[in-house]
């Protein structure tokens, strides 16, 4: 297979275009992949959104003072 790249917009009746250049490929089976852009929205990720959400039954400290012991 080779491989094209080029953008092109999805028409609202969902119709791709080939750019002129790629008319000689019509009627062969291809491999499509689209990549759509993300939002502005999906983008960001608050990290703030998971700080404290997690229960720990021990002490941060005292557990790493007892992991750090066992490799002695």
């Amino acid at each position: 297979m080779q491989a094209i790249e080029f953008e092109t917009t999805v028409d609202p009746k969902g119709n791709l275009h080939l750019p002129e250049k790629y008319h000689d490929i019509y009627g062969t089976h291809v491999r499509l992949m689209v990549l759509v852009p993300q939002s502005a929205s999906e983008k960001t990720m608050d990290p703030m959104k998971y700080s404290n959400t997690l229960d720990w039954p021990v002490d941060g400290l005292i557990y790493q003072k007892q992991v750090r012991g066992e490799w002695k």
